[in-house]
């Protein structure tokens, strides 16, 4: 996709998703769309084929927008994990509240997400990945004795952040966003300490962890997010012997990608750039084979 008609694209999606958090999607239609973007209603069903498609796309730039920023904070190497947790959890609030027009918009059109969004396989397979993410971040926070908990524990943070996210659509209420991740963090540990203090038995074992990704997650070792990848490569490039002048330019390339991949339409020949720019570093030949191919399914996942 070239870059004109990336921003072109950006700009259609930054608009609706404005339309439709002020008045709704059922009230909005592609022709006020398009005035709104200065073009005809023709020019925007070459970006979009159907309102159907465009909403789609509001969702998942949403859903990626609130993905990338939870995983950016995986980079950030002067925080202790405990401390990574909690910014991490304020990113997500913090997106939220971003969106919280737009979602609340839809609730009032008794709206339950884009037609044919995803499939509902697709959507239990994105969860389960999720909950797994999430159970090793615990393991590695708190040691192997909270492993048998883990999932129960899971159980009261989805209660307790979906209880936040509750308060945030309380009209007038200026959440205090990092507070509330502080606090949340506060109650993990009273949870796991007591929990793990009187080993009695966790409501979900780990047998039924185990049925769950065997039932649910056909790819359990499905692609990382590019930025954890990345980190992964320039934690390498601080120990590989090398160039100062090529080190630095593989530093550069990285910290490029990083943006782009961040961007709502990552521009293919910027990130196809970066990698070449890698391709004669010979540590790195994995995994920037492996970030080849995230790049395919990413940038087709993205819009």
């Amino acid at each position: 996709m070239s870059e004109k008609l990336a921003d072109r694209k950006k700009q259609i999606l930054k608009t609706a998703l404005q339309l439709f958090a002020t008045q709704g999607i059922s009230a909005t239609s592609m022709q006020e769309i398009a005035e709104y973007c200065g073009m005809s209603k023709g020019s925007l069903y070459l970006h979009f084929k159907s309102k159907e498609e465009l909403e789609q796309s509001i969702y998942l730039y949403c859903e990626g927008m609130i993905r990338d920023s939870v995983m950016q904070v995986e980079q950030e190497h002067l925080l202790t994990p405990k401390e990574q947790l909690r910014k991490q959890i304020e990113a997500l609030l913090s997106r939220l509240v971003e969106l919280r027009e737009f979602l609340q918009m839809q609730l009032r059109d008794h709206h339950g997400g884009p037609k044919q969004h995803d499939p509902q396989d697709c959507m239990r397979e994105k969860h389960i990945h999720a909950l797994n993410w999430f159970k090793v971040k615990l393991e590695n926070l708190y040691g192997p004795s909270v492993e048998p908990y883990t999932m129960d524990i899971i159980l009261f943070v989805g209660g307790m952040l979906g209880s936040y996210i509750r308060m945030m659509f309380i009209p007038g209420l200026q959440p205090n966003i990092g507070r509330m991740a502080e606090h949340l963090i506060f109650l993990i540990d009273e949870v796991v300490s007591s929990t793990v203090a009187k080993q009695s038995a966790p409501l979900i074992s780990q047998d039924i962890w185990s049925h769950w990704i065997e039932k649910y997650m056909v790819n359990t070792d499905g692609p990382r997010h590019p930025l954890t990848v990345m980190k992964q490569m320039r934690d390498k490039l601080k120990l590989i012997e090398l160039e100062e002048q090529d080190r630095e330019l593989a530093l550069e390339s990285l910290q490029i990608m990083e943006k782009e991949f961040l961007d709502m339409q990552p521009r293919q020949a910027i990130l196809t750039g970066m990698m070449n720019n890698l391709e004669q570093i010979t540590e790195l030949a994995e995994m920037n084979q492996e970030l080849r191919n995230i790049n395919k399914l990413y940038l087709v996942s993205r819009v």
